[in-house]
């Protein structure tokens, strides 16, 4: 799978540039989180942490965190009583217009952990499982930005995108390029009516990063209706149309 590929070549090269150096324990745990993924092996049968964020806002280079949460799937079942969920104190104020989104006032992050307190303890979470996300490339910047600042390279889990596989398994294949050009209209909304998902406190990050993991569920089951339902087929249906 190229994602795959390009992913492990990329951690080949930074095990070879940390060679010799004293990495911290996390960060030496986090290089190999692809050491033991095979694209054979049964998509069920694996570890995904499916998180999301709320922030401040949607500027990648000037807003920041506010909220992280994260849920664990295990072959296949959503683990209910091992949760991660943490406010982030951002550093800076809380626009109104945030505000009104995710319901998260200043008063309520005045005591908050920091944001490398937070995400260093969420890659302690994560360990080596695969990182699941609902237009993952967002939430995912503002973990590689800790990753970088602290590890000096980005977060090596295997990270997936829940958005496109909906879209490979939700529009049947004469379809897909209409679905590719509706995808403006696939957010997590969507995808959560189609598989007749109610959303419990949208817009918090535990409710978002349960309902992608309930979606995600559904994904799983609907490609083992449609196939043998391994890796390999999973990181297809990722790249969407």
């Amino acid at each position: 799978m190229p994602q795959l590929f390009i992913a492990r070549c990329q951690n080949r090269l930074i095990k070879l540039r940390s060679r010799g150096k004293k990495l911290h324990p996390l960060a030496s745990a986090n290089l190999k989180a692809l050491d033991h993924i095979n694209v054979r092996q049964n998509a069920r049968s694996l570890r995904y942490v499916v998180f999301d964020l709320e922030t401040t806002g949607l500027n990648l280079q000037h807003d920041r965190v506010v909220s992280v949460a994260a849920y664990r799937v295990v072959d296949g079942r959503i683990a209910l009583g091992d949760v991660f969920s943490s406010l982030v104190s951002p550093d800076r104020d809380i626009p109104s217009a945030a505000v009104k989104i995710h319901g998260i006032i200043p008063s309520m992050v005045d005591n908050a952990p920091s944001f490398t307190e937070v995400f260093e303890k969420f890659i302690a979470y994560l360990g080596t499982d695969i990182l699941v996300g609902y237009h993952v490339g967002f939430d995912l910047h503002f973990l590689n930005v800790y990753m970088r600042k602290t590890h000096g390279f980005p977060v090596q889990n295997l990270v997936l995108d829940a958005q496109p596989m909906c879209r490979s398994v939700c529009f049947p294949a004469h379809l897909r390029s209409y679905a590719g050009r509706v995808r403006g209209h696939q957010d997590l909304d969507s995808a959560a009516k189609h598989f007749g998902i109610e959303i419990q406190e949208r817009h918090t990050a535990l409710g978002d990063a349960l309902a992608t993991a309930m979606i995600f569920q559904r994904i799983l089951t609907a490609m083992e209706k449609n196939g043998p339902g391994r890796l390999k087929n999973l990181l297809a249906a990722g790249r969407g149309v």
